[in-house]
């Protein structure tokens, strides 16, 4: 499987304490609590031209699922990608919280009770297999098919979107696993963002070598550029989902992270924990400086162009990103702004 190893990227999220703001009124002097969006209820979208292969073992709805997937698939301005999704349920979290134990997979997660059947792990191992056997040869289809139904088996919890690799044909695939634990199947605020960011990674980047977004000899700016991207762009759907004003979550998820960053919970380095929830901040200040258009994140395009830097990610912008991207306040209740250091250095 040497000439078609397959390349995966894990996903660190931490969104249990991300608010999805769908309404916030008053009338008549009488202020309403924010309600918030938490089941994947999208409007009816076209059906993209890379239709989603699904794999379900959850308790969404198949056709639920389906819409918001085609709702967020239609911002992107070319799609280059093939996306099969697996989702199964896993049982309440194993106490004391830590890693699956005894994992011989190169997936990674917290461990919970296991409850897949093995009639569901022989199915999505089948259709994980079927799906990249013919682009990717059937040793690589195998081993990958393998190691996510055995992680399900272990009662490991992921949100993870992985990319095939070696010929150009293999690259084009793409695989989305979510597991659905007890908290997230309540229905949940985290399953709405969790869903929006790992549907942005397949369709995120074209085929084909690593994009270099910054020139950095050591692409040390790949990963954290890539998540970020994913968060921003998860966060401006679940405005829209909401049909909100897209400041009115931002500010949340900004208070979010201010809090963690005080609790020293975060550094301040965009690096884990917390690289995505960070690193779409640091995008946002871009924007708000006038160096980044959202939207070039939200078709993707921004992340498409390897052939050449974007200038959004010059290396002044990114320094800025890293230096100030925390540099934020609270100026009214739920709106937060950037210092005038972070907007204008």
């Amino acid at each position: 499987m040497k000439n078609n190893r397959l390349v995966f990227t894990s996903i660190s999220l931490l969104a249990a304490g991300l608010l999805l703001l769908s309404s916030c009124a008053s009338e008549e002097g009488v202020s309403f609590e924010p309600q918030f969006a938490e089941v994947l209820d999208c409007p009816q979208s076209p059906i993209p031209e890379s239709q989603l292969s699904l794999v379900n073992f959850s308790d969404y709805p198949d056709d639920e699922i389906i819409n918001c997937f085609n709702f967020a698939v239609n911002k992107i301005a070319e799609v280059q990608t093939d996306v099969i999704m697996i989702i199964y349920p896993v049982g309440p979290l194993l106490l004391p919280p830590g890693e699956v134990k005894d994992n011989d997979t190169h997936y990674r997660g917290s461990g919970f009770e296991p409850v897949v059947t093995a009639d569901q792990r022989d199915s999505m191992a089948s259709s994980l297999e079927s799906y990249l056997e013919p682009a990717c040869g059937k040793e690589a289809a195998i081993f990958e098919a393998r190691q996510v139904s055995r992680f399900a088996e272990l009662g490991g919890g992921q949100q993870v979107a992985s990319a095939g690799g070696g010929s150009d044909e293999c690259a084009k695939k793409r695989w989305m696993v979510l597991s659905i634990d007890p908290d997230r199947a309540g229905p949940s605020k985290e399953l709405v963002t969790t869903f929006f960011h790992e549907v942005f990674h397949t369709v995120q980047a074209r085929p084909g070598p690593t994009c270099n977004y910054s020139g950095a000899p050591d692409h040390d700016d790949q990963f954290w550029i890539h998540e970020a991207g994913a968060s921003f762009f998860s966060l401006e759907m679940a405005a829209e989902l909401g049909n909100l004003n897209s400041d009115v979550v931002w500010g949340d998820h900004m208070s979010f992270v201010s809090d963690l960053l005080a609790n020293q919970q975060f550094g301040s380095e965009l690096a884990d924990p917390g690289i995505a929830e960070k690193g779409a901040i640091a995008l946002r200040l871009l924007a708000d400086r006038g160096q980044l258009a959202t939207s070039e994140v939200m078709d993707g395009s921004l992340f498409q162009n390897c052939g050449g830097q974007p200038e959004a990610f010059s290396p002044q912008n990114i320094q800025v990103a890293k230096d100030y991207w925390f540099d934020y306040s609270e100026v009214d209740e739920g709106v937060f702004r950037f210092s005038d250091t972070a907007l204008t250095e």
